[in-house]
Formats: structure tokens, sequence, C-alpha cells
């Protein structure tokens, strides 16, 4: 039974001078570490698991850490990568304190370093381009003794640093061009392999988590017969599971790499020696440049099929047999587009349809790039039927919850159910579930992220507590959480109560007036209108 009183005790005893909470040193393969001691969780922080990416290893597959001799003080987070919060991922994120190109660095939370634990690897969202290991929403001080599961948060390289691709970037023992925040992942997931141990994990019971871009990260890495091994069981909370035409291959990737390299007046090889601040803002300036936009759409500082790191979308792909948690929030779009802060302002977002006639071009648009296969349907059907459902719960139904609902739907919750249901068809263990819980007034509305204190228990923190809410339910609800995403690391079965993915799809609901019941989601009726 989780003890919420211990749990705030080991976030209090983590906050205290790094002086007075050393712990014992941990000689791990990597070198010995001292880090910080909690009431019930020990913390490692800060840990570089690759050389830094810097000079040549820019726009290169990470190298190994050489094992160091002295003894390394682990008690303070390593540098964030390099990134700018668009006003809706400061939602989720605080601004890092500190920010660098020498990013490449995990955080370790075991409630000891004897035993044999499952091991939990997180990998951030924030659309490749945003996000960090260690954040307020993802300290594994909860999470850890509570689920009795080591933890590990990781900093991968982000945004031109780390997307950007070019057949001029080759590197010459691997032939890799793009993608090398997806190669830090991977090789984090070696680290894990070879250190955990010495922090009292388990590297044969690994699960790979993963919230938005890293959910979509956890699919591309599992569908990758190369990283057997690394992982034996996957939780994917609210990714994409992008593919063509929305995101990019070789020659859209290349022409948007060369453009950057003509803004700034270099070839591509030498971008490698633009300062990285600089390399940064000038992306984020082409990103914005409408004549850019027009040409090649969403900016290709993305994944990239490249043929050599990745060589299949995920939403394409096929999972390997081990067991599978997915699911998403009951209403992700309200993250970019009906965004409340607790002063009850709305945070800016991307442009809105402020009529039907823009209503029906952006679904006509959204389908094209995420659901190509339903060309037939037209988009008119689409926005009627998700206005006639939402009138049939007594909920509005005009212009904007009418598109935020379809892009929930479109670039999430369709791809996840799709994704489960071929899990299981293929004979594997598949839990779906979909997380209702509804922000704290002022806000409302179950946005894409909100799930994520609840997963690690620190929806308490001062940062999330007026935005999701910090009462007696809350606490209920986020127990079982915890409860149930470390049984799954444990044993590939989030508890009694769970269905299984079967013909009919079950739905696991996590927040909707009970922490877990089973039952079907609410948007039933709109979905059906996919086919």
């Amino acid at each position: 039974m989780i003890d919420r009183r211990s749990l705030m005790g080991v976030a209090a005893a983590l906050a205290v001078s790094p002086a007075i909470a050393q712990s014992q040193v941990v000689d791990a393969p990597c070198g010995p570490v001292r880090g910080l001691v909690g009431q019930n969780v020990q913390a490692y922080l800060g840990i570089p698991y690759a050389l830094p990416p810097l000079g040549k290893l820019r726009y290169a597959p990470p190298q190994p850490m050489p094992r160091w001799a002295e003894v390394r003080d682990a008690n303070k987070p390593g540098a964030a990568p390099i990134q700018t919060l668009p006003p809706w991922a400061a939602w989720i994120y605080e601004t890092p304190d500190v920010q660098a190109e020498d990013c490449l660095f995990l955080n370790v939370y075991t409630p000891d370093p004897r035993g044999r634990r499952p091991v939990m690897v997180w990998l951030h969202g924030g659309a490749w381009r945003t996000g960090q290991g260690e954040t307020a929403g993802t300290k594994g001080a909860a999470l850890a003794p509570a689920g009795d599961v080591v933890v590990v948060t990781v900093n991968y390289r982000l945004g031109a640093l780390g997307w950007l691709g070019h057949p001029d970037l080759a590197d010459p023992a691997t032939g890799a061009f793009a993608n090398w925040g997806l190669q830090d992942q991977v090789a984090a997931l070696r680290w894990v392999q070879a250190n955990i141990a010495a922090f009292g994990g388990d590297p044969g019971r690994v699960t790979l988590f993963g919230q938005s871009a890293g959910g979509s990260s956890t699919a591309s890495i599992a569908q990758d017969p190369r990283n057997a091994g690394l992982f034996h069981r996957l939780i994917i909370e609210s990714g994409s599971l992008h593919g063509a035409p929305g995101f990019p291959e070789v020659p859209a990737a290349a022409s948007y790499t060369e453009a950057l390299a003509k803004r700034l007046d270099v070839p591509v090889r030498g971008l490698r020696d633009v300062p990285a601040l600089q390399l940064h803002r000038a992306e984020l300036e082409q990103a914005r440049d409408p004549a850019m936009v027009r040409r090649l759409g969403r900016p290709p500082v993305l994944p990239v099929l490249d043929g050599v790191v990745l060589k299949v979308w995920p939403r394409d792909g096929a999972l390997p047999p081990v067991p599978l948690l997915i699911g998403t929030t009951r209403s992700e779009g309200t993250f970019w587009y009906d965004l409340i802060g607790p002063d009850g302002k709305k945070i800016p977002g991307p442009p809105a349809p402020r009529d039907r006639a823009e209503l029906i071009g952006m679904i006509r648009d959204l389908a094209a790039l995420y659901r190509p296969e339903a060309d037939a349907i037209p988009p008119e059907r689409v926005a009627d039927a998700y206005a006639e459902a939402a009138r049939a719960r007594g909920e509005p139904d005009g212009t904007l919850p009418v598109w935020t609902a379809a892009y929930t739907d479109l670039v999430f919750r369709l791809r996840a159910r799709a994704c489960a249901a071929r899990h299981a068809a293929a004979g594997h263990a598949a839990y779906l579930y979909e997380f209702g819980h509804a922000l704290h007034p002022p806000a409302h509305g179950v946005p894409h992220c909100s799930e994520i204190p609840f997963v690690f228990g620190t929806y308490s923190d001062p940062f999330f507590a007026a935005k999701v809410g910090a009462g007696p339910d809350e606490a209920v609800l986020s127990d079982a959480m915890v409860l149930a995403w470390a049984r799954f690391a444990h044993d590939g079965v989030p508890g009694p109560g769970w269905a299984r993915v079967d013909e009919q799809v079950q739905v696991n609901i996590l927040g909707m007036g009970a922490p877990q019941r089973l039952g079907s989601p609410e948007q039933s009726a709109e979905l059906a209108v996919w086919g």
C-alpha cells in the first residue's frame, strides 16, 4: 500500500542541502558516484551516459563515456538540452536553470542500491524540441519507493542539435546522418543495461515508458530488432505514433538543413562549427518563416525515415512480443487550442478554426496527414458527427470543441487504439487506458500531458497543484496510477480489475468517477465516423 505521508517525506528529504544529504557511494561500471539520500529513496542526478556531443561529435552518434576513477558528485541534474519553451510547453515544463549542448545526462532514483528491482526508463515529450529528464513533474522520488522500482529519466538532444538530418553529415562508421536524439535514447538504454545493477536495478526487467514525443520514440526504439533485450515492457502515453506524410523523409529533411546552412552562410558540414545557441535561434527563425512553412509544412526537425537509424514509422511497425500499456487523455487537443491557466487566462496556442469553413478545411488537412486511409470520408460529415455527439452528451458543440475533439482522435486516440488492437491480435498482452481527470477550475478539459504528475506522484508539487488539483481525489487517483504503472513494470499486468485488449478493444478508464474502471470512452459515437 502506498503511504502518501512517506512520499512527502521523500520530497522533503531530497530538498535539503547536498552537503547534509550525501548518500553512500555507488561504484558502478561507469565510475563511482555520490548522490542524495531521502527517507525512502536515493537519487543520483546528472550522470553522463555518453561523451559531450561537442565539436566533431555534433551530428554524430553518441560515444561511450570512459569510466571515471574519482568519485563523481551526482547531487544535481546536468544541463538541459538547448530549447525555447512555447507557452503551452511552459504549462508542463519549467524553464531549465541551465541549458547547454553538453546535455547527455540521466538521473537515477532507487529505493536502495542493494537488491534487484524492476527498472523504469522515462523518455520525456516536447515535440522533440523541449523538455528534459529532471522536471517538477518527472522526479522519481515518489514513484521509485512507492512502486519498489528504480526510475531513470533521460536527457537527449533536441531541436536543431538533435534532429537535423542530411547525407553530408553521415558518420563514417555507422552511416547515420539523422535522428541523433533517437540514437541518444538508445545509448541511455545501453547504459542502463551496463550499469543499473549497481543501483539496485534488474537489467532483465526494464520498462521503457514515455509520453508524447517520448511515447512515439518508445515505439520507434521497440520496433527496431537491433534494440532487442534493452527493454522488456512498454508504456506509451499519448504518443502520436507518427508516420508519412506528416513526418519527413530524407529529401525534405535535407532540403530544410540546406536552407539553414545557407541562412548561416556555411556548408552543411559547417553547421558543426556554428555556436550552438546561434544555430538554435537561426533554426527557430527559419521554422517560423512563412515561405518555409508553405514549402515544407511542419519544419522537419523531427525523426526522419532515414533507412539507417529509423527504418519504419511507429504508425506502421509491429511492436515486439512484450507487454504493452498504451493510452491517451480524454481531450488531448485542449493542450494546444483551449488551455486555461490557474489564473483563468487562456494560454496562447496555435490558430484554431474561427468558423465552420475553416473547421472543415482543418479537419480535411489533419486527416490527410494522420488518417489518409479515410480520404473518402467527407470532412463535413466528420464535423457533424462530432457536433451531434457533443450535443447528445450535453457538451458544447461549437467550432472550437469540435476541432479539439477531432484533433484528439486523429492525432492520438485512433492511433493508440489501432496499436493496442494490432498488438493484441498478434497474441501479446496489451492494456488500453484513457485518463479522464479534468483540470482544476477555472481550467477545464483533460489535456495532453495532464496524466504525467499522477503517474509520478508529483501532482501536489507547487508547479502543478493549482493546475491539476491537490485534494483527496487527486491523491487517490495518483496512488492508483503509481501502483498500476509500477505493477506493470514488475510483472506486465497493471493490476486486478484491468482488462486486456480483446476483439472489443476494451478501455480502462482512469479518473472519471473512480481511480480505475472498465468501460467505453464517452467519445465512442464520434469515433464511429472514422469506420
